[in-house]
């Protein structure tokens, strides 16, 4: 399309809009004016037709009441009364009759609107004693004769002897059978009043009907034919109605409320209201209301409604006018604007040009010889392409950062749009989610498991990251877990904030999920960590004061062995106690070696050595059911650990392995070499990365649930049944590996069996450690020692017997007593002291202070609890002498003789 053209358009269409504008503008206008006006003159005009009626009710009011005031009644009834004579006046019953027939002729013929006279005998039943009716078309007068006098209606009858004499009952309007063959209904209402004798008995009751057409008539001819007047009970029901230029007779089971609803509500309890609604056609009608009491005590209400068209005729008169004019206007625009376009078209023709080579080309080439408004406008089209280049070139750079800055992020990032559609997901996001346009579909919920930040509990419809960002919630670091598949769960924690658009509304969300599994992982170790930390300490004090109790036991058993050995059943009671006192020590030994707290006699070993020594050992323990199977590495690496306890846990191993075989099965010891790398001491904190020799002890037994996997190494957790194992073994087990510096890791899998790997690191080739020195006969002496224990029944049992062993005994009860009794010169040939003592001075600082006043001191220690100055990660230090609690007297003598006679280092 040609400019010249688009301009003869855009000139017309702007006078069309402006002409409309204006057109629609005053219509609204005026009918904001006319609409109100419109509504209440209908309403007076409703007003006016109530108050027509109501004068018709209150002259047939009237004429009832003079009527019934007629001497002619009150002769009749004394008549009635006095067996057919009036005593009065002398007249008969049928003489007052006639009177009163002729009263009724008179007051019809000089009344039209009267129809009907009845005189109704209440005491035969409603039966007329006179009727007088207009008949024809002409409405001649006839007096009924007394062959076709009938009963009444009874209900009429009954309603009038039920109002009081001042008042009188006024039927609902009703449509009686017309005059003529053709002719209409006629709309007539009729009005009782009772006729009672002197005393107030009833006598009868005069009934009046009137001819309501006269007042319809002229309602009918001030309406048109669309305009419809309804006459109701306030209550509801419909009285008369008036539609489509007729009158109707009402159906009385309608309602006005269920046809006019909004005039009901406007209405409420007013006396008139006038309001606009749709009609169930589709067009809109104007409706006014009146109610009022009228006359006959029904409180009556008129319906008038008309078409809001009529209302609006000012308003659509000045419309239509405004078309016309509206015409000539763009006759004028069309006329001006092929002037215009002419002298204009030219030099933006050649703009346009311009600018459609630099769209197709990025080249701008500027048209030439151009003035004015044009000129100015072409050096503002070059000021601003120069601009966009620019700023273009900015954005690139900014959005190829921003790309790259998305696309390297750890974290996942996606974004979604007010409808919950993913619209944008980093590489990061697809690689834990899958494609942006699958995420949260029916297609990925089936591949892709939520649950809540435990891993177990699925996650609750309308609680996801997602499903919060659509409700335009803020949240950071909500914890959830998702698995793929069966692939291991991942766990995340997603942050989320509303995008708004620039009116404020909801346009979408940017959600972002961190990978916290390996944190959480790590947190766990941690924790685990933590509470095997706090069981050991826990564990390790228990033992320690267990083993001053056993110690006390144990010498006194053997005292009381000694002298009973020649009474056989108390000799058997005495072994029972010693028996006891061994396990009580067993027990001891195995809570220290869980809490790292036991004193270890490390050595140059071979796993392999080990290994197939506990295979031989293990084929009798383990039964003929069980099958044993080792596969050693060639060369393995050595370590320095303890034998004795590497045998203990090799055993422990092998005899849970065979519980969980009760059927039989398959025991394999596996050695090999392993270098454990950053990467896995990062997930297991016990771990220092470096070479390690591995022994493995699987089984082919019922496997372990994993939920209870972080609980085997605690003390005295075990599966099996009451009474059948104590809980200490694995424990003992974990204790000895990590106090060797080395790291454990069990897996198990229900059904399939158990694999226990223990890691001892790899050790400098070394000379091996000291053999313990074997110890000789009980053997005393008559040396003075100086005895330093806090525990009374310990310290009495080691008194007693050093006595008995022919020392001479200097004993105090913490290390100020102690140094005091030095300090005051006691002479005495070695300190016996515990290590754990009160004050705040330990047996090892005890010893330094001493040994700085009397250089060359021998000193025993002894300890029920190892943690302490003399013991550094479990290993006794070369030159110290300890005695281990709970120890025997043979034990007692022997490091005695050891210490004084300055022998090598030996632990008890």
């Amino acid at each position: 399309m040609k400019l010249s053209t688009r301009l003869m358009l855009a000139m017309t269409a702007l006078v069309l809009i402006a002409v409309g504008a204006v057109s629609v503008t005053a219509y609204y206008n005026i009918g904001r004016t006319v609409v109100p006006t419109g509504l209440t003159q209908l309403a007076l005009h409703v007003k006016a037709r109530l108050s027509g009626y109501e004068s018709i009710l209150r002259v047939v009011r009237n004429e009832v009441l003079s009527t019934r005031s007629l001497s002619a009644h009150q002769g009749l009834i004394r008549a009635r009364r006095h067996g057919g004579i009036d005593p009065q006046d002398g007249l008969s019953e049928e003489q007052w009759l006639h009177h009163v027939t002729a009263d009724y002729v008179a007051m019809m013929g000089a009344k039209l609107g009267l129809t009907a006279y009845h005189l109704l005998d209440a005491s035969h039943g409603g039966r007329e004693l006179i009727r007088v009716e207009r008949e024809g078309a002409e409405g001649v007068l006839r007096i009924a004769p007394t062959a076709e006098l009938t009963p009444r209606d009874h209900d009429l009858l009954r309603s009038a002897l039920a109002v009081p004499d001042t008042e009188l009952y006024f039927s609902p309007i009703s449509f009686l059978p017309p005059r003529t063959v053709h002719g209409p209904a006629v709309p007539s209402i009729s009005v009782a009043a009772p006729l009672r004798g002197p005393a107030g008995e009833a006598f009868g009751a005069l009934v009046l009907e009137y001819d309501l057409r006269p007042i319809f008539e002229r309602i009918r001819e001030a309406l048109g034919s669309d305009t419809e007047v309804h006459f109701v009970d306030a209550s509801g029901p419909y009285l008369m109605n008036y539609k489509g230029g007729q009158i109707e007779q009402a159906d009385p089971n309608r309602r006005w409320q269920d046809d006019f609803p909004k005039l009901a509500a406007s209405l409420g309890d007013k006396q008139g209201t006038a309001t606009v609604f749709t009609a169930a056609d589709g067009q809109q009608v104007a409706a006014a209301m009146v109610v009022a009491p009228l006359s006959s005590g029904l409180r009556t209400g008129v319906i008038e409604t008309e078409p809001f068209n009529r209302i609006m005729a000012p308003a659509i008169a000045l419309q239509n006018a405004g078309l016309t004019v509206a015409l000539f206007a763009v006759i004028g625009a069309v006329m001006l604007a092929m002037c215009l376009s002419r002298s204009l078209a030219g030099p933006v023709v050649r703009i346009t040009g311009a600018v459609d080579e630099f769209s197709r080309t990025g080249q701008l080439t500027v048209p030439s010889g151009l003035s004015g408004e044009t000129g100015i406008l072409v050096d503002a089209f070059v000021q601003a392409v120069g601009k966009i280049e620019r700023t273009s070139a900015a954005l690139l750079i900014k959005s190829e950062l921003l790309d790259k800055i998305i696309a390297s992020m750890a974290d996942a990032l996606v974004v979604i749009d007010a409808k919950g559609g993913r619209i944008f997901a980093n590489p990061t996001c697809v690689a834990l989610f899958g494609a942006a346009e699958d995420i949260g579909s029916t297609r990925w919920r089936q591949k892709y498991k939520r649950f809540l930040c435990d891993g177990v509990t699925p996650m609750p419809e309308g609680t996801s990251p997602a499903e919060r960002a659509l409700r335009g919630e803020s949240f950071d670091n909500v914890e959830l877990g998702i698995r793929f598949a069966d692939q291991a769960l991942i766990q995340v924690a997603a942050s989320g904030r509303p995008i708004l658009n620039a009116d404020g509304s909801f346009g979408g969300a940017v959600i972002l999920y961190r990978n916290v599994t390996a944190l959480r992982e790590t947190e766990r170790q941690l924790r685990q960590a933590q509470k095997m930390e706090a069981v050991g300490q826990l564990t390790g004090g228990v033992a320690h004061d267990f083993n001053n109790i056993l110690t006390v036991l144990t010498g006194g058993v053997e005292i009381i062995s000694e002298g009973v050995k020649d009474q056989p059943m108390l000799a058997r009671v005495a072994q029972m106690l010693n028996d006891a006192v061994d396990r009580g020590a067993d027990l001891t030994h195995q809570l220290l070696a869980f809490a790292r707290k036991q004193p270890l006699q490390p050595r140059l070993i071979e796993i392999n050595a080990v290994v197939t020594d506990s295979a031989r050992l293990l084929r009798p323990t383990l039964g003929e059911k069980v099958d044993i199977e080792a596969r050693l590495i060639a060369e393995p690496w050595p370590v320095l650990a303890d034998p004795a306890q590497l045998y203990s846990a090799l055993l422990n191993l092998a005899v849970n392995a065979r519980d969980a075989m009760p059927s039989g099965g398959r025991l394999t010891l596996e050695t090999g070499n392993v270098m454990l790398d950053e990467a896995y001491a990062e997930q297991n904190a016990e771990v220092v990365p470096g070479p390690y020799a591995m022994i493995a002890v699987s089984d082919t037994g019922t496997g372990m649930p994993a939920a209870i996997l972080d609980r085997v190494f605690d003390p005295f957790f075990t599966t099996k049944p009451i009474g059948k194992g104590t809980g200490l073994g694995l424990s003992m087990v974990y204790g000895f590996v990590l106090q060797s510096g080395g790291h454990i890791k069990i897996y198990s899998e229900e059904g399939y069996g158990t694999t226990i790997k223990i890691f001892l690191p790899c050790a400098e080739l070394a000379g091996p450690a000291p053999a313990v020195t074997q110890a000789p006969e009980i053997t005393g002496g008559q040396e003075v020692l100086l005895v330093v224990e806090d525990d009374e029944l310990v310290r009495s049992y080691v008194i007693t017997n050093l006595v008995s062993l022919g020392y001479r005994v200097h004993t105090a009860t913490n290390a100020v007593e102690a140094l005091a009794m030095v300090q005051q010169g006691l002479a005495f040939d070695l300190l016996f002291t515990d290590i754990v003592l009160g004050a705040g001075i330990n047996g090892r600082q005890l010893a330094d202070e001493i040994r700085a006043l009397r250089p060359g001191l021998k000193v025993l220690y002894t300890s029920g609890y190892t943690e302490d100055a003399v013991v550094h990660h479990g290993r006794v230090e070369a030159g110290v002498r300890l005695l281990t609690k709970p120890y025997r007297r043979a034990d007692l003598a022997r490091m005695l003789r050891l210490a004084l006679d300055g022998e090598g280092m030996a632990v008890t």
